[in-house]
């Protein structure tokens, strides 16, 4: 069996640009809690069911229509029509149009984007002049819960079929891929909340990335909202977080930086992971992420830089008595306890070389599946198989190979050291052709069934430009 070395890996990566999950052109909740959904209580009965005549009369109670009142901008109106629908109106004021209209009343609709509720009121309304009264579309018919109250649990048996999804695909496809994903089973999205290169998706309010500039072009309008549509259709979200790879906040935040043996930023594009500011700013995004209702936390990039170029890097290790697999361990360890507090499951992208590889690989990442698997839910090993060198397995072509998902799967859930309470192993499969001529929606099928029948606890997918045509291919709807 040929040696795999890391550095054939970050050669394979580099060519793809992208490193770990990541790409370097990177190219709300759960169906509405069912006690606040609309009520008429019929007070006045004893306890054997015989009308009390005696006893006050209550005011019937409608908790869904009294949240929407309290919802309303200025000029809207809610009521129940006779059948029970809840119907919200507004009266136009000076100034708006059908856009800012939508914009205001998004919250209370169960249309997806202010365009197409502006559209619909456009098209639905005779009149948007002053005073005229138009008829919102598609009004929520139930109060939304907390994010604590609609997060999503795991299913039972701890498999989750996932895709993963960059900021700009929770805008306009975001729905249409929530229903090819139902359709065919897939249970879960992983979507980016701060980038490979450091920018975030929605507009954070954490301190580092507000300064940085961070959130400048943030593409989630409202996060809360994008995860409250995943969960209608039955869809978990997981938040992505690129850990400690960010040229972004590096260069913007030099204190959280890599220090060079000068003292100074090493620049390279990487925050230490070591370092307690540095840490703090994923504490923070997590802290945010979980606040959002998120239903789990994904950390990329939770690992140490291994290109060259490295020799005047000073990490801190020897003088701190520390080693990169012992930083890394404990950060998941306390990442991993704000997660617990909100009962919320915590996964880790690994490199492939953690589970195949030599000690050296691992001690250079800091990524030790045997020290990792107790301190979270699952761990994701990137296991493509376009990213081993030729002479892996003999193959001379090891991308053609699918089946490297299920051995790379399998090697991992040894490394777990037989530790049944730590993690499981779900494994990041490829859903391109880079490297790899044999691609086809076959293929990526087996990469999926591999994984499984290796022990797997389900799978996701990577495309780093959020195209999944192959994958509705791969795997017909469920009838």
């Amino acid at each position: 069996m040929g040696r795999l070395h890391i550095a054939s890996i970050l050669t394979s990566l580099t060519a793809l640009g992208v490193v770990s999950c990541g790409t370097a052109t990177p190219p709300s909740h759960a169906a509405p809690v069912a006690h606040l959904e609309h009520a008429t209580f019929s007070p006045g009965h004893d306890a054997e069911g015989t009308t009390n005549e005696s006893a006050p009369k209550e005011p019937s109670k409608d908790a869904a229509l009294d949240w929407v009142r309290a919802q309303l901008p200025t000029g809207g109106h809610a009521e129940r029509n006779a059948d029970g629908i809840l119907v919200v109106t507004h009266e136009v004021q000076a100034k708006e149009t059908a856009i800012s209209i939508a914009k205001a009343y998004l919250p209370l609709s169960d249309i997806y984007l202010a365009p197409d509720l502006a559209a619909t009121i456009t098209k639905e309304s005779h009149s948007l002049k002053v005073g005229a009264t138009i008829t919102i579309p598609e009004p929520v018919q139930v109060a939304y819960g907390t994010p604590e109250e609609e997060r999503m649990p795991w299913p039972a048996d701890k498999k989750l079929r996932a895709i993963y999804l960059g900021g700009r695909d929770a805008l306009g496809t975001w729905e249409s891929t929530l229903d090819h994903m139902a359709a065919r089973g897939m249970n879960m999205v992983i979507l980016d909340a701060k980038e490979y290169m450091g920018g975030m998706t929605y507009a954070s309010k954490v301190d580092v990335a507000v300064r940085t500039g961070a959130t400048k072009g943030a593409l989630i309008p409202d996060l809360a909202r994008a995860i409250r549509f995943a969960h209608k259709r039955g869809v978990l979200v997981s938040m992505r977080i690129a850990c400690f790879h960010d040229p972004l906040s590096a260069e913007k935040a030099p204190e959280l930086s890599i220090k060079g043996s000068w003292g100074g930023p090493y620049p390279i594009g990487w925050l230490d992971p070591g370092d307690a500011k540095a840490q703090q700013y994923i504490f923070d995004l997590v802290d945010e992420s979980l606040s959002m209702g998120a239903d789990e936390i994904n950390l990329d990039y939770i690992r140490y830089p291994v290109q060259g170029g490295l020799g005047n890097a000073d990490f801190h290790l020897k003088d701190t008595g520390r080693t990169t697999t012992g930083v890394i361990r404990d950060f998941a360890r306390a990442v991993h306890g704000m997660t617990q507090k909100h009962k919320t499951p915590l996964s880790l992208d690994i490199f492939g070389v953690t589970a195949i590889g030599t000690q050296q690989d691992i001690d250079g990442l800091g990524q030790d599946i045997g020290m990792l698997g107790p301190e979270v839910e699952a761990l994701m090993p990137m296991v493509y198989p376009s990213h081993y060198g030729k002479g892996f397995y003999g193959w001379e072509i090891p991308g053609n190979h699918p089946e490297i998902v299920g051995i790379g799967t399998k090697a991992a859930i040894a490394k777990l050291n037989g530790k049944t309470d730590g993690a499981v192993i779900r494994p990041w499969v490829q859903a391109s052709n880079w490297n790899t001529p044999d691609y086809s929606p076959k293929y990526l099928h087996d990469e999926c069934t591999s994984g499984e029948q290796a022990g797997g606890a389900g799978w996701a997918m990577w495309n780093p430009g959020g195209f999944y045509g192959d994958a509705w291919r791969a795997f017909e709807p469920k009838k």
